[in-house]
């Protein structure tokens, strides 16, 4: 069921500007991002660390989700793009001010903690990095599998017509793994380190990505309600 104006989630409001959308996306991202990496420079431990992601995520798109969609993630918005849910043009400029909100965040960061870490994870800025022994391609599944079912949610509680109307707060589940699953989240702060290695740089887009596009054809071809006039509410059509 729809919100009372038909938005969603994923819906954008076609009756607010661009730039307001941008700004509300540009903003999430800089939450998510300054309160999630921050808490783990601070020194939080993991549950705090997992708690601080979850709310802020579940607090921004609730936030946002009447007016940019309150997606807050590349991941998301690409998945979107693919099966027609939002257009390509609309899709390219909520990915720039994704990215654009995060780094923000990290560079604030970089200079409010100078580059502080909490020593039990040991991840510069903040910036999640994969245990020691994990191959590349093993990452890139565990991501994948996470967003796969991160999507799932999302297309069951937000987009599909069936769905009950529960909101932003289907995201708190976001906090389980910190920043995994949202390559902007990511790169804000990786940005800030030293970038020693560039393979993690395939790892925490590749992953979410596969995971957010085989989710969102799936549940789009195979398991999405017949359209009708609630459900094109839901499409975006700026």
């Amino acid at each position: 069921m729809a919100s009372p104006n038909g938005l969603t989630i994923i819906m954008s409001n076609t009756e607010v500007s661009m730039q307001s959308r941008l700004i509300c996306e540009l903003i999430g991202t800089f939450a998510l991002t300054f309160i999630g990496a921050g808490s783990i420079m601070m020194g939080g431990d993991l549950t705090t660390v997992a708690l601080a992601h979850g709310l802020v995520l579940a607090i921004v798109v609730t936030a946002t989700m009447n007016i940019s969609g309150g997606h807050i993630n590349p991941a998301v918005t690409i998945s979107m793009m693919v099966v027609k849910k939002i257009d390509n043009n609309t899709g390219l400029k909520y990915i720039g001010a994704q990215l654009l909100g995060a780094s923000i965040a990290g560079l604030m960061l970089s200079q409010i903690l100078d580059g502080t870490t909490m020593v039990a994870v040991g991840h510069g800025m903040g910036t999640p990095a994969p245990t020691d022994g994990i191959e590349l391609m093993g990452v890139i599944a565990v991501e994948a599998v996470l967003t796969f079912l991160l999507m799932f949610a999302i297309w069951g509680t937000a987009v599909d017509p069936r769905a009950p109307a529960i909101g932003g707060w289907v995201m708190m589940g976001g906090g389980i793994t910190g920043a995994a699953m949202n390559p902007a989240r990511w790169m804000g702060t990786w940005l800030f380190t030293d970038m020693a290695d560039m393979s993690h740089l395939l790892m925490y887009w590749a992953g979410p990505l596969i995971g957010a596009l085989s989710c969102s054809l799936l549940y789009n071809n195979y398991i999405m309600a017949p359209e009708d006039d609630d459900a094109k509410l839901r499409d975006h059509d700026a």
